[in-house]
């Protein structure tokens, strides 16, 4: 893995036990992400991609039985995402790592505001200010080209 590499998942095999035996979920993967690269996965229903994105976040349940290497390059240390204890995972996830899920119209709640969901975000992985992470938040919507990104905090 040299330095400009992000990602690299060497040899992914994932197994879920189940009351019928052991089910294969992924049997060989292995793939490379650089800076400033974008990686697509395609393939057929069923065929892995979402379990191989799950295991990368850590987000498999415990009846999954994972081997090989997930390598992730963070703040030039290189971090085996499959060793890591689950507290630090979740330092690492919303802030260096993230994942959109299949069904992003179901990610938010409509029941509170953009807003306060992407500043709650931004509260639980790293150390601001309310006010600073509401500035972010408007940064990011400027980003990503919202209209009117200060009224968006609001909306919902």
């Amino acid at each position: 893995m040299n330095q400009s590499t992000l990602l690299s998942v060497n040899h992914l095999k994932l197994d879920f036990k189940s009351d019928r035996g052991n089910v294969s979920g992924i049997k060989d993967i292995s793939f490379e992400l650089r800076q400033g690269e974008t990686l697509g996965i395609v393939g057929e229903s069923g065929s892995g991609k979402s379990v191989t994105a799950l295991a990368i976040m850590g987000l498999l349940p415990q009846t999954a039985r994972v081997s090989g290497e997930i390598l992730f390059n963070h703040d030039d240390r290189i971090i085996d995402l499959l060793k890591v204890p689950l507290r630090q995972m979740r330092h690492y996830r919303g802030d260096a790592i993230s994942m959109i899920f299949q069904e992003p119209m179901t990610s938010l709640n409509p029941l509170f505001t953009c807003g306060y969901q992407v500043i709650e975000a931004i509260l639980q992985h790293q150390t601001v200010t309310l006010e600073q992470a509401k500035a972010q938040a408007i940064q990011l919507f400027q980003e990503v080209r919202l209209p009117n990104p200060a009224q968006m905090i609001d909306r919902y």
